[in-house]
């Protein structure tokens, strides 16, 4: 009968320290994973670590106006003095944009000729700009917007002495 009841009192021992040990290992795996909530939310930051914060998004890019090209057409009708020019489709596409400033320098970035634009006090858009073909630091051309009107003044010799006059006819320019 000793040997019986050994045997039972072993098995009720063992089934309860197996029982409470599961139930505290349950406790414990439960507890682990609500622990980083919890933490967070109660437990204040440690000395050696920064607080963690969600980074700035970066900042917008202002987007610059992509150029419209302006159809050219060799017609028979066509009585323009100047035909336009790449870069005159690039101008050109900036007479009705606004700026967020006075001026922009340089809006052809990479390309063998410098565009600046240009907004006068009162102006709401642009209404000039400059160009330097060769990009050695001297205009050889300046736009003028008016309303109905674009006026290019161009320095031949590169010395920033504008000594020709044209307007703008929808297909290039017309000497004034």
């Amino acid at each position: 009968m000793l040997a019986g009841r050994v045997k039972l009192r072993t098995f009720v021992l063992v089934f309860l320290a197996a029982s409470t040990a599961g139930v505290f290992g349950l406790y414990l795996a439960c507890r682990s994973t609500d622990k980083p909530q919890e933490q967070a939310k109660t437990d204040p930051p440690k000395k050696s670590e920064p607080p963690k914060e969600d980074p700035p998004p970066p900042p917008k890019k202002k987007e610059e106006p992509t150029p419209v090209p302006v159809p050219v057409k060799a017609d028979a009708d066509d009585k323009s003095d100047l035909a336009a020019r790449p870069h005159d489709a690039e101008v050109l596409a900036w007479q009705d944009k606004s700026l967020p400033g006075e001026k922009v320098k340089d809006t052809s970035k990479g390309k063998p000729y410098k565009i600046a634009v240009y907004k006068d006090a009162g102006k709401t858009t642009v209404n000039r700009a400059k160009v330097d073909l060769n990009r050695n630091g001297k205009d050889d051309e300046k736009y003028t917007f008016e309303p109905g009107k674009i006026t290019l003044q161009r320095a031949p010799a590169d010395d920033e002495k504008f000594t020709e006059t044209y307007r703008w006819n929808g297909r290039g320019w017309t000497r004034k």
